[in-house]
């Protein structure tokens, strides 16, 4: 949901004109972190008029910044710009004594004290949910720009929004956790600061993390073909989540890449990536860096032709995403977690502005063992899910002979190139993964889109001809599918 066009440019036309555009504040301005504060309301899935009111929450100073762009005498001049209803909010917003008000706030017969007329009443329980939420945007807003007042006050202010936690929605209690659950180390310092983030490729993966990051505050730029692009600016990115919550995030959206950015996820299929590079012209990432979220462990060579060498930084993600429409992702999994490949002090910050946004992210110095570690488990899932037409859970029992089979000679070639693999902890995993999971290939087979047969089996197969491991299993799989022989 967003606020009316016509009162979100009105409500900043007065914003500029008594001073906010003037005022210094973490991130910018005063008006800067006003409207962020109101995009990031937008993001939660807020009603217009809580979104104006996040706009202008200043207005009337507030117990923590007492500086009053307008005096109270002025209210109705406020509402005739965003109504009534918004006007009330953000007289609500600054009137709040914190000291008197904050302790007890989300118990059902709280005593909230107007600041202003000191008056102690009970607040209706909708518009304490519009404090919390427009608390949270306000105080989540700081946090993330100026590491200072994160760490300084950061423990306060997750115990104060879990005391309101039952005001807050799913998606606003996600970010506090995620921005405020830590104090920020020197390593992910720059996590505090606002990105410019490109995705190429917003389906699954890509719009999963993009909303992520875009909740997070992040400036997000999904790069994709002209129909999901347009869906994308006009209805933003909604995500289906049991661990994130279900959210609606606003997203940039366009066909090319045409401003610089810190950092470029690479999330399309291999099928596709070709042509899908053209997209993204190397000078906009080339004070930028570049994380390829692919399978298979042959196409970081390729984007570091394109982009150059020290631009590239592969990574793998584990978790069950999907594209279901055009701007909509369903993530089944309870987990999301990327592991990054490369030197520990180029990729700290990366790392914790994943962190940050509620993704589980590792870094690892030796880029060999973490695409291997990936490629040795997913391909006898990919292969035998896709080729028999069955979940993981009846792989596992009705064709655990070819499982295993499979599950040793992936892991003999990943340690012929040098990543350890053990073969019995991953059966072991593919005995405790979900019975109804799914994999990629597998979905794609059943939509009729290609596989990335090549990337994943295809390149195991080579990696076992260079160093003279026989394959047979993953040889038969592959050359079934590449013929088309699917499910009996």
């Amino acid at each position: 949901m967003s606020s009316p066009t016509g009162a979100t440019t009105q409500a900043v036309s007065l914003l500029r004109r008594l001073g906010a555009a003037e005022i210094d504040h973490p991130g910018g301005t005063l008006l800067a972190h006003l409207e962020r504060v109101q995009q990031q309301l937008a993001t939660w899935g807020a009603r217009p008029a809580l979104q104006l009111a996040g706009l202008c929450h200043a207005c009337y100073g507030t117990d923590g910044f007492p500086t009053a762009l307008l005096p109270l005498a002025s209210r109705e001049e406020l509402a005739a710009v965003i109504g009534p209803e918004a006007e009330a909010l953000v007289y609500f917003y600054g009137s709040c004594d914190r000291g008197a008000s904050y302790p007890a706030l989300a118990d059902p017969n709280a005593a909230f004290r107007d600041r202003f007329t000191s008056r102690t009443f009970t607040p209706d329980r909708a518009l304490l949910r519009d404090f919390a939420e427009l608390s949270a945007a306000n105080e989540l807003d700081i946090a993330r720009l100026d590491p200072t007042f994160r760490e300084q006050w950061g423990p306060d202010l997750l115990a104060l929004f879990t005391r309101l936690r039952p005001l807050l929605s799913a998606p606003a209690w996600a970010a506090c956790q995620a921005v405020l659950a830590t104090s920020p180390s020197t390593e992910d310092t720059a996590a505090g600061r606002r990105w410019t983030v490109a995705v190429l490729g917003p389906g699954g993966i890509g719009g999963l993390l993009g909303a992520l990051l875009s909740r997070a505050g992040h400036q997000v730029i999904c790069v994709a073909g002209e129909t999901t692009a347009r869906a994308l600016r006009e209805e933003g990115l909604r995500v289906r989540s049991a661990q994130f919550g279900d959210f609606t995030a606003s997203v940039e959206a366009d066909t090319e890449l045409r401003e610089p950015v810190d950092l470029c996820l690479v999330t399309v299929k291999h099928t596709s990536l070709n042509a899908a590079l053209e997209r993204i012209p190397p000078r906009m990432v080339e004070d930028g860096l570049v994380v390829p979220l692919l399978n298979g462990i042959e196409h970081p060579d390729a984007l570091r032709r394109y982009f150059g060498p020290q631009r590239v930084a592969p990574g793998v993600i584990r978790v069950e995403s999907t594209r279901v429409a055009p701007g909509t992702v369903e993530h089944g999994s309870p987990f999301t977690e990327i592991d990054l490949a490369g030197p520990a002090d180029r990729l700290a910050a990366p790392a914790a502005l994943l962190r940050a946004a509620g993704v589980r992210t590792r870094v690892a110095e030796d880029e060999t063992t973490v695409l291997w570690a990936k490629l040795a488990f997913l391909a006898p899932f990919a292969l035998l899910t896709t080729r028999y037409g069955i979940t993981i859970g009846r792989v596992r029992t009705e064709r655990r002979a070819e499982l295993t089979a499979l599950v040793e000679e992936a892991a003999a070639v990943s340690q012929a190139c040098g990543a350890p693999a053990d073969p019995a902890k991953a059966l072991a995993l593919y005995d405790a993964f979900p019975a109804d999971a799914k994999s990629s290939m597998q979905r794609d087979a059943e939509a009729g889109r290609p596989l990335e047969l090549d990337a994943i089996g295809g390149a195991l197969l080579r990696s076992a001809g260079r160093h003279g491991i026989d394959v047979p299993t993953a040889t038969r799989l592959v050359a079934e599918l590449a013929a088309g022989v699917g499910p009996d």
